[in-house]
C-alpha cells in the first residue's frame, strides 16, 4: 500500500464521504425539532416531555463525543464514521414506530450515541488523509455539510409531514438520511477493509507528517508550557483546561446555545396556537431562517481582522437581544425579522467562542478544548430545548424570551468582566 501523498481522485472522494456523512447524521439530529406539536398530540403528553425528543439526542451526542474521539484510532476513523452515519439511519426508520413516548425518546438517545460518532472523528480523519494545503478547504466542506443536514432536519421533515404525516415525515428523513449513509460506506470502502495494521501504519506516516510541519510551533510551545511550570519542571496540561479564562468561553458556548436551542424549538408551537394555526410545512420553512448563520459564520473570518473577539461577542449579543424582543410582536414579519436578528447574534457569539476555544494557547491541549466546547455546547441545547418547553407552558412565548435575554445579558457580563481571549495574530 502507498503512503505517499493521496491522489487527487482518493481527496476527492474522502472530501465527499465525510461531507455526506455530515449531511446524513446532521439530517435525523434535529428532525422532531419542528413536529413537537405533532407528537404532543399523537402520545397525549405534555410540552417538556415532547422536548425530550430534541434534549436525549444532544445530551446523548454530547456526552459521546470524547469517548468516540478516543476510541477511534482503536478500530479506525473510517469505520466508526461509515457505522455512526448508517446506525443512526437504521435508528430513524424504526422511530416512527415506537407505540410509547418512553421509547421514542430511548431511541432519540440511542441516535445521539451514533450521531457523535461522526463529529467526534471527522475532523481528524480530514487531517489524516489529506495533505496539509488541502486540510482547510476540506474542514470548511464538512462543516457546511453539517449546517446543510440540520437546516434539511427541520425543513424536509417538516414539508414530507405537511404531506405524510409526522410519522411519513420523519420515515422520509430517515431513508434520505440513509441513502446518504451508504454512499459514504461505498466512498469509504477502501479504508473500511484494509486491516488494522496497514491502517496504523498508514496514519502513522500522517501524523509524522503534519508532526513535521508543525514541529517549530510544538518546540515554540513546549518551551512556553515549560517556562510555565517553572525550572526543571515538566510541562503542565490540563486534564480539563478551564484557566486562562477558557472557562468563560466554554460558558459563552452553553448560554448561546441555550438561546439558540431553546427559540427554535418552541418557535413551532408557537405559530401552530393563536392567531396562526400554521401547518408543519409552513413552521418548516421558518427554518431557512438558519441560513442567516451560514452568511454570518462566512464573513466572520474577515471581521475578526478588524476587530476583536470580544468587540464582536458584545455586538451579537446585543444584535440577539434586540431580536428576542422583536419575536414578542404578533406579527408573522415581525418574528422573521426578529428571529433573523437572535440568530446572527448568536453566531457571532458562538463562532468567536468556538474559535477561542479551539485557538492554541501555553499549557493548553487545544482539540481537548474544542472537544470540551463542544460538549458544553451540545449540553446547552439540551437544556435550552426542555426548559423553554416548561416556560412555554407556564408562560407561553413571553417565558422563552425571558430566558433567552437571561442567557443573552449574562454572555454581556461574562464578556465585558472576563479576560481577553482573542486569536493568534495573524503575520
Amino acid at each position: 500500500m502507498s503512503t505517499g501523498e493521496p491522489s487527487a481522485t482518493s481527496t476527492r472522494r474522502t472530501i465527499i464521504a465525510v461531507f455526506l456523512a455530515g449531511v446524513s447524521v446532521f439530517l435525523v439530529l434535529y428532525e422532531t425539532q419542528g413536529l413537537l406539536p405533532a407528537i404532543r398530540g399523537a402520545y397525549g403528553i405534555d410540552a417538556p416531555t415532547a422536548s425530550l425528543t430534541v434534549s436525549a439526542t444532544n445530551v446523548a451526542m454530547a456526552v459521546f463525543l470524547i469517548p468516540f474521539s478516543l476510541l477511534a484510532p482503536r478500530i479506525g476513523h473510517a469505520r466508526q464514521i461509515a457505522g455512526g452515519v448508517v446506525l443512526a439511519a437504521l435508528l430513524a426508520l424504526i422511530l416512527p414506530f415506537m407505540p410509547s413516548p418512553e421509547l421514542l425518546i430511548a431511541v432519540r438517545f440511542l441516535q445521539g450515541v451514533a450521531i457523535a460518532a461522526v463529529p467526534a472523528t471527522a475532523m481528524a480523519y480530514l487531517s489524516l488523509r489529506l495533505p496539509a494545503a488541502a486540510l482547510p478547504g476540506a474542514i470548511g466542506v464538512y462543516i457546511a455539510g453539517n449546517t446543510i443536514g440540520g437546516l434539511s432536519s427541520r425543513l424536509l421533515t417538516g414539508l414530507a409531514a405537511e404531506v405524510l404525516g409526522w410519522h411519513g415525515g420523519l420515515a422520509f428523513t430517515a431513508a434520505l438520511s440513509l441513502v446518504f449513509g451508504l454512499i459514504v460506506v461505498w466512498l469509504l470502502r477502501h479504508d473500511l477493509f484494509t486491516t488494522s495494521r496497514a491502517l496504523a501504519a498508514r496514519d502513522g506516516v500522517a501524523t509524522a507528517r503534519d508532526d513535521s510541519i508543525t514541529a517549530q510551533d510544538a518546540s515554540t510551545a513546549g518551551r512556553d508550557a515549560s517556562a510555565a511550570a517553572g525550572p526543571g519542571q515538566p510541562p503542565r496540561r490540563a486534564i480539563i483546561p478551564l484557566g486562562s479564562g477558557l472557562w468563560r468561553i466554554y460558558l459563552t458556548g452553553f448560554l448561546c446555545m441555550i438561546v439558540f436551542g431553546g427559540s427554535f424549538t418552541m418557535l413551532g408551537t408557537r405559530l401552530q396556537h393563536d392567531p396562526w394555526h400554521l401547518s408543519e410545512g409552513a413552521v418548516a420553512l421558518f427554518f431557512l431562517i438558519y441560513l442567516v448563520g451560514t452568511v454570518v459564520t462566512t464573513y466572520y473570518g474577515r471581521l475578526a481582522t478588524k476587530y476583536s473577539r470580544t468587540s464582536l461577542t458584545l455586538l451579537g449579543m446585543i444584535t440577539a437581544l434586540a431580536g428576542a424582543g422583536l419575536t414578542l410582536v404578533d406579527s408573522l414579519v415581525v418574528i422573521i425579522i426578529g428571529m433573523s436578528l437572535l440568530t446572527g447574534g448568536f453566531f457571532l457569539g458562538h463562532t468567536g467562542a468556538s474559535a477561542a476555544a479551539s485557538a492554541s494557547r501555553p499549557g493548553v491541549d487545544s482539540t481537548r478544548s474544542a472537544a470540551i466546547y463542544l460538549t458544553v455546547y451540545y449540553l446547552g441545547t439540551s437544556l435550552g430545548a426542555w426548559l423553554s418547553a416548561v416556560l412555554f407552558t407556564d408562560y407561553a412565548w413571553p417565558g422563552v424570551v425571558v430566558m433567552c435575554m437571561t442567557a443573552l445579558f449574562a454572555v454581556l457580563i461574562l464578556t465585558l468582566t472576563g479576560a481577553s481571549i482573542g486569536f493568534k495574530k495573524r503575520n
